[in-house]
Order: structure tokens, then sequence, then C-alpha cells
């Protein structure tokens, strides 16, 4: 609210002001008569175009109510007055829908004179602008009798409307954006300088400056000649014309030549020797001199105010520092190559840390298992086991350690193992998640834990024990569908020492099979941040069940980087398919 209230009262001043202005620049010129003689130029034709310029509407109206005041004052009739304000808002809006145009800017924006192109564009603008109003006047006057439309007194107002644009509207134009940035700068309380201005911005206001002056001093020359007598003279009026304006040309040459002194001393040598400090600072600055060499190029014009002197003052800096900066990224560059390599060579124990050699048990008929794991860094958290805890009985495991990179692998390392141990020594399931979580909370400072989830299986009965640490549940097929085995999971490994396991039990029937996989699976995020889910891995599950193991892995990973895209990995990919054939045989 405050924001909108801030607006109309903006809105309300600049109306305000633009119409006391545009009557403040009317009315002498219609009250008297000395004004009105001593040049055909009007200053107020300027204000409604390049008010609207920079503020809009607001601006284009009050001028437009000034110029209704100023007819009703002056007596005009009622229906002209008005078609002189429709004539005035024509007048006002058109520059500022052409400048949106031509420089492509949005409503939020403020027109500037920070090019020379700009400076164009505005003439060019102010050009049609004023044909406009020529022939808008020229009809209006011709519909009321005034003058005709072809008339001396048309062709002045053409004048007038151009030249009093660019002689009066460059510098409203400047003012105007200082007052619009101050205006914005009390609104939101930023304490932003408002007056400055840009290397390219005083090169075009030295030319518009230059220009200005040139222009009065020529007209100022011709008003004279035409107002003198020609008595006591020896001259034409034609010769005094040409002598004053080849004097006023005198003048303006002087001046382009302080304007030349000007860009030369302060624009055009300072590039030159910065950009060629610039071209040869990567071909000669590897020994001390050849850099003090540069900095003493570049130390004449760090005083500057300028760009120029930012860039010099740049330059040093760049110079004095860059061979610092270079020895130390090579530096940081050098640890980095180690610490890949490091982390590429714990890669490599890792993935030889797991069961990686398949088929794992090609002597035993009873079963087939595969398994897969994508870290999502160098070195991941996940890991997967299978083993033969005797002749009778596999074990199975699928593991997530909480964190990513070395800390997560080295944990894992240390579950692993615990879990293996304990499995060989004959433990039950729950027994041994029991005791290894009891080792992993001992010291376990960094707060990792694990979620786990671990199968003993008995190949002579199909019964399979197994026991939940807060892991995923696994998809297992029986009667050729795969179904969620779902069961109260128990808390985290590491993360409770007191805890105590329960384990479950189900019979698998030959032709059984167990899928095992982390949470890298279900939560893997494509670029709309849509999870995979537990639904479409069941579907992809089911429609794959009857193909082996290690071509049901490795379709699921295609369809889950196709689910993914180009969105990054942020977690281990691991799976692990068990295949229960048959049962086996009793010993004879």
């Amino acid at each position: 609210m405050n924001r909108k209230i801030d607006r109309r009262l903006i809105s309300l001043i600049v109306f305000i002001i633009s119409a006391v202005l545009f009557i403040g620049l009317t009315m002498p010129f219609r009250t008297s008569e000395a004004i009105a003689s001593a040049t055909d130029m009007r200053p107020n034709a300027a204000i409604t175009p390049v008010l609207g310029l920079i503020f809009g509407f607001p601006a284009v109206f009050g001028c437009a109510a000034g110029n209704l005041i100023c007819d009703v004052i002056s007596h005009y009739e009622i229906s002209y007055a008005f078609h002189n304000v429709i004539m005035q808002i024509i007048f006002g809006m058109l520059p500022l829908f052409l400048w949106r145009k031509l420089n492509n800017e949005g409503k939020d924006s403020h027109p500037r004179l920070d090019s020379v192109l700009k400076v164009y564009k505005f003439c060019l603008i102010m050009l049609i602008d004023s044909l406009l109003i020529f022939v808008g006047t020229g009809i209006l006057n011709h519909a009321y009798s005034v003058t005709n439309f072809i008339s001396m007194n048309n062709l002045y107002i053409f004048l007038n409307s151009f030249d009093s644009s660019l002689l009066f509207g460059c510098p409203l134009m400047i003012a105007g954006n200082f007052l619009q940035q101050y205006m914005e700068n009390l609104r939101s309380g930023s304490k932003k300088k408002v007056f400055v201005f840009s290397l390219n911005e005083r090169v075009i206001l030295n030319t518009i400056i230059t220009g200005v002056c040139i222009c009065f001093l020529v007209d100022a020359s011709i008003y004279l000649s035409e107002t003198s007598t020609a008595g006591g003279s020896s001259l034409s009026v034609p010769e005094r014309l040409y002598l004053f304006e080849t004097l006023a040309l005198n003048i303006y040459f002087f001046i382009s030549l302080g304007f030349a002194w000007f860009s030369e001393r302060k624009i055009a040598q300072p590039i030159e020797e910065l950009a060629e400090v610039a071209k040869n600072y990567y071909a000669a600055h590897s020994t001390e001199e050849q850099r003090n060499e540069m900095i003493a190029a570049c130390e004449k014009y760090a005083g500057d105010s300028t760009e120029a002197g930012n860039l010099a003052r740049s330059y040093i800096s760049m110079v004095k520092d860059l061979t610092s900066y270079v020895e130390n990224l090579k530096a940081v560059t050098a640890e980095k190559e180690r610490i890949n390599a490091e982390l590429s060579l714990a890669s490599d124990i890792q993935a030889h840390m797991l069961p990686c050699i398949f088929p794992a048990f090609p002597d035993r008929s009873e079963f087939d298992v595969y398994a897969t794991m994508t870290p999502a860094k160098e070195v991941g958290g996940d890991f997967y086991d299978f083993f033969m805890v005797d002749n009778d009985h596999l074990a199975v495991v699928m593991a997530d350690v909480s964190g990513k990179g070395v800390p997560a692998a080295l944990f894992m390392v240390i579950a692993k193992t615990l879990i293996k141990n304990h499995a060989q020594i004959g433990l039950s399931a729950g027994d041994i998640f029991t005791s290894v979580n009891k080792l992993l909370c001992e010291g376990n400072d960094a707060g990792l834990f694990v979620t786990a989830w671990l199968g003993i299986l008995d190949l002579s009965s199909g019964k399979l024990t197994y026991v939940n640490a807060g892991h995923n549940p696994p998809l297992l097929c029986k009667n050729g569908k795969f179904d969620y085995l779902r069961s109260r999971p128990g808390f985290v490994l590491a993360g409770m020492e007191t805890v105590k396991y329960r384990q479950n039990e189900i019979m698998l029937e030959p032709g059984g099979r167990l899928f095992l996989y982390t949470d890298g699976v279900t939560e893997a995020t494509n670029a709309d941040n849509e999870l995979y889910g537990e639904e479409r891995l069941s579907g992809f599950i089911n429609a794959n069940s009857s193909d082996a193991p290690e071509n049901v892995l490795h379709e699921l990973k295609k369809d889950i980087d196709s689910f993914v895209g180009d969105a990054p990995q942020f977690d281990d990919i691991t799976m692990l398919m068990l295949d229960f054939k048959k049962r086996m045989e009793a010993e004879k």
C-alpha cells in the first residue's frame, strides 16, 4: 500500500511541476511583446516531449493541463483549447513510444543519452514529432481560420519544435534523469550517488554542450545582424550575416580543438597505451624489470578519476598480484591432482572390496546373484555383500551409510567387515545387527549411521531369515509377481547402543526372487524434481521379472538414467538381485 501511495504522490508532483513549468515558459511570450519579438525560439516546445520521455504520462498530462490553462488565460476558444490539449498529449507520448521501440527498452527503463547512437535516435524522434505537430497544428489552425495550412507560421512552428527539442531537450534529458534517479533513491532509501557520468556520457555531454553553444552563437549573430541598422555600414545584410556566421564557426573551431585535446588526453591516449600494456602482458611479464615497466606505463594515468584511471589502477594491481596468483594456482592444482589421484585409487580399492566377479558362485546351481553400485562421488557410502555362511546358508546384505565421500566410505568398510565377520561365526540375523550396532556406536564422534538389510537364506529349505535396520523394503517375487516385503524396521545401525534387533522369517519357493536396493534408486530426481519412486520401480521390475538378474539390473539403471536425464546424481545407486532356483539336495 505504501508503495502505491508513493507512486501516486510522485506522479502528482510530476504533474504539478510539469504544468507549472509549461505555464512559466509559455505565458511570458504571450503577455510580453518585447520577449515575443526578440526571438521565434519557444523553449516550451521542448517541455512536453522531453518530460514525456523521462517521466511518462503524468508529465505529458501536466503539460497538456498547463497548455489548457494558458489558452484559457489567453481567451482562446474552448474547443480550440481542448483540441490543443489532445495535440499536446499525442505530441508528448509519441516520443516515449518511439524511444522504447527503437531502443528495445521496457516500461521500467529510463531514457538516457549515454551513447552517440541514442543521440541520433533522439534527433530522429524529435524530427518525427515535430512533423506530427506541424501537420496537426496546421490542420487545427486551418480549421479555425487562424492561418492557412501552408504558411510561414506553420513552418516556424515546425522549426521551433525541432530546434527547441534539440537545444533545450538534451539538457532537460540530462537534468530529468538526475531528478528521476534522485526520486527513486528517496523512495528506496538508497544513498547511491546520482551525479555520476560514465566516460562515454562525458564525451557525449561535451559534444552536446559544444553544439548548443554554437547554435546559440549563430542565432545571436543572425539576430544582431538582422536588428542592427544598415546606416554607417559599408556591408550589406548578406555580408554581415556571412561575417557573423564565420565568426561563430571560428569560435566553434577553437572549441572543437579544446574538445579534441580533452579526448586525446583523457580518452584516446590512455586507452591506446593501456591496450598496449594488455596486449604485451602475457608476452613479456616474466622478469621484475618487465613488470616495473608496465607499472610505470600505467601509473601516469592512475591518478585520474575516470574509467581510464580505474583501468590503469586495475592493471597495476593485476601486474603486481597475478604472479602470486599463478604460483598459488599451481600449488592448488598440484594438490588437487594429488587428491584426485588418491580418490581414484580409493575408488578402485572400494570397488574391489565389494564382490564384483560374476557369476559369483559358478559351482552352485541353487541360486544366482548379481549386484551393481554407482557412486555419486569418487567413493561412496553404499555397499552390498553376499557370501556363504556355511555350505547350506547364503547371506545377502544391502546397506547405506549416511553422508558422502571419504568419511562415509571409511565407515562403510568398518560396517561391512563387522557384519560379515559376525555372520560367519554363526550368529542369527537379529544377533548380528545387535552386536554390530554396539561396536559401531563406540567412538562414533562423527555421528554417522547405517541403514541396512540382512537376509540369510537356508538353501535346503528355502527359509529366509531377515532383519531390517531402517532400510528400504526389498521387492520379493512369489508366484511370478514382485511385491514389497514390508516389515517393521528396526532403528539404524550406530544410532543407539542399546537397540536389540528382531528378525523375521519367510519361505522362498524355487523360482522366487529377491531385489535389494538403496534409496538412491527410488529418490533419483529429474529436472522437474520428480522422484523415480517405489511405484515406478515396482512396475519396471515386474515388467522384466523373467529376465536374468544381470539383465534386469543393467536395464533398470538405463531406465533410471533416462528418467533423470541431465539432472545431477546426488546419491549412490546400489542394487542386488537374488534368484532362488532350487533347493539344495541333501548330502548322502
